[in-house]
């Protein structure tokens, strides 16, 4: 019942338009490509499809997993379902066309959680951490990290009922990064 996505004015916080999932769904991972937004939930299975400008459901699509993360290369989308791996799937079909285990120094990195595609680069953040790893989409191998420990820190002393770090997002104009956390009533912006 808390589960939905809306355009926010980041100044005022006011919702201009919004989604809304219906209470037996728990909505996940989001990315917007080719004017559709894609939306997962986490164990139902089944993911929605929104026009981007109007934000009316003009789709569906299923998968095996649960949903995590969500994010794209400009071509497939890429999904997490809280394992080491990631899942290539074809925007027409919905099929999985390339599985991706991540490794970190060897060993296999698992809990990847939300997504997000920058520079050529997925962005994963591990579950339950304060870290956002860099993942090489080509061998799967980490490349670089985030130790965010500072800012989930803060969050948790001003506002003890928040949770985990969960949230990234890159606005290619300014080169921003935003991320956030499950039930946090704030965003931060960061510059890499």
């Amino acid at each position: 019942g808390s589960s939905w996505i809306a355009e926010v004015d980041p100044g005022t916080g006011v919702h201009k338009k919004k989604v809304i999932l219906d209470n037996s769904y728990f909505g996940e991972g989001m990315t917007i490509l080719n004017n559709k937004m894609y939306y997962l939930t986490w164990q139902t299975k089944v993911g929605f499809i929104y026009d981007a400008n109007t934000y009316k459901q003009i789709g569906e699509f299923n998968y095996d997993t649960e949903g995590w993360g969500l994010t794209h290369n400009n071509h497939n989308l890429i999904m997490s379902a809280g394992t080491d791996k990631l899942y290539f799937l074809d925007t027409a079909n919905f099929r999985v066309v390339r599985t991706l285990s991540v490794t970190n120094e060897g060993t296999r990195l698992k809990n990847l959680n939300e997504l997000e595609f920058i520079d050529g680069f997925i962005f994963a953040n591990v579950y339950q951490t304060p870290w956002i790893v860099k993942i090489d989409p080509a061998s799967g191998k980490v490349v670089g990290r985030l130790d965010l420990s500072v800012l989930v820190d803060e969050i948790k002393r001003m506002y003890p009922k928040t949770e985990e770090l969960n949230g990234i997002a890159y606005d290619k104009n300014s080169g921003g990064v935003l991320v956030t956390g499950k039930w946090w009533p704030k965003t931060y912006l960061l510059r890499l």
